[in-house]
């Protein structure tokens, strides 16, 4: 009976201590999230911006995001997609600039 008790006392401490490491890369998967919302949240707010200065200091950001070690997919996807939005206000920007094309018959 003592060495039932025993190898149930084993498995409850291995599950116990599975269950804690899970538990840990669960909470820093969380907290990663967290930062990375946070940081892009940022990034975005100033790169849709009409004022130069905060779509400038954007594009720092974001350069400095990209050049970390741990940027990942979802980072390179948000770079993505923010500089196609730069590229089609870019775009805009220069036709409302030019005005209607004129024909010059």
């Amino acid at each position: 009976m003592s060495l039932l008790s025993a190898l149930v006392a084993v498995a409850s401490v291995v599950v116990t201590v599975v269950e804690g490491r899970r538990a840990r890369r669960n909470t820093e998967f969380l907290g990663h999230r967290d930062h990375w919302w946070q940081r892009w949240s940022w990034v975005v707010e100033r790169a849709l911006s009409a004022d130069e200065r905060r779509r400038d200091a954007a594009a720092l950001m974001t350069h400095a995001l990209m050049t970390r070690a741990w940027a990942t997919d979802d980072d390179a996807w948000v770079e993505e997609a923010l500089e196609q939005h730069e590229e089609n206000a870019t775009r805009e920007r220069r036709i409302d600039e030019e005005g209607p094309e004129r024909d010059h018959g």
